[in-house]
């Protein structure tokens, strides 16, 4: 689990006169944190999951995918990027540029093991039928650690709606965190050679494999009938961010 901003605080020791820059946070602010500057290629105000009031002192219009982060070097004290880099096209814009704007920072995204393992049926979510997808469906990249490195994959759909990856819970940590200082050391798993994409989802199923569990075939639309259910009174109710987008 995540920390929460009280922890982060806490455990990284940030002080009152810090320069705080927050990547890609405007659809879930850090309140509790004195933030200096957000970036994000949306303000606040145009979430779609509802109008915010910007709480950090400076708000800055960034495509994190190909825009150069407009600071000096080493110009802030700590940055935080929580669940916005799996987003992007190319994350890797970003992380070189976070290494370069700050001194240290903290990194959350999803889980590999949260982000493969299939949903219940949905289908109200984005209105684009009844399906269950693996994780969450507009994730582009998978992450975890291998000693001091960040290990980044592409998240890839089509292999893991195979019957050998269909993986409905996993009962590990819900979050990959990552703590950097001076910069954030990542490697890139190019899917060039799909093979090695295989390889590198194999391995972590093989050591993880106490923390994955099956209930069944998930690419075909069976589910709890609790969860058509649910689904059926969502779509009458109008509820959903397909029905809030209208």
């Amino acid at each position: 689990m995540a920390l929460t901003d009280i922890e982060i605080i806490n455990k990284f020791k940030l002080k009152p006169k810090d320069r705080i820059l927050d990547v890609g946070g405007s659809m879930k602010q850090h309140t509790d944190i004195k933030i200096d500057t957000l970036v994000d290629i949306l303000h606040p105000s145009e979430s779609h999951m509802g109008s915010q009031k910007l709480y950090a002192k400076k708000f800055v219009r960034l495509d994190l995918n190909t825009d150069i982060f407009p600071f000096e070097d080493n110009e802030f004290d700590f940055c935080i990027c929580t669940h916005t880099i799996e987003d992007l096209l190319y994350p890797f814009l970003a992380l070189k540029e976070m290494s370069r704007v700050a001194k240290r920072g903290y990194l959350v995204t999803p889980s590999f093991g949260n982000d493969i393992i299939f949903s219940h049926v949905d289908i109200t979510n984005w209105l684009t039928g009844i399906r269950r997808v693996p994780g969450i469906s507009h994730h582009k990249w998978l992450f975890y650690q291998k000693q001091e490195i960040v290990q980044i994959i592409p998240k890839n759909y089509p292999l893991l709606y195979s019957s050998e990856f269909q993986y409905s819970n996993w009962i590990g940590e819900e979050e990959f965190e990552y703590y950097w200082e001076k910069e954030i050391k990542w490697n890139e798993i190019n899917d060039l050679d799909f093979r090695i994409i295989i390889t590198k989802y194999r391995d972590f199923v093989k050591r993880n494999k106490s923390k994955l569990k099956r209930t069944g075939p998930v690419a075909v639309y069976l589910d709890n009938p609790y969860f058509y259910l649910k689904e059926i009174a969502k779509f009458f109710l109008k509820k959903g961010y397909g029905f809030t987008n209208k």
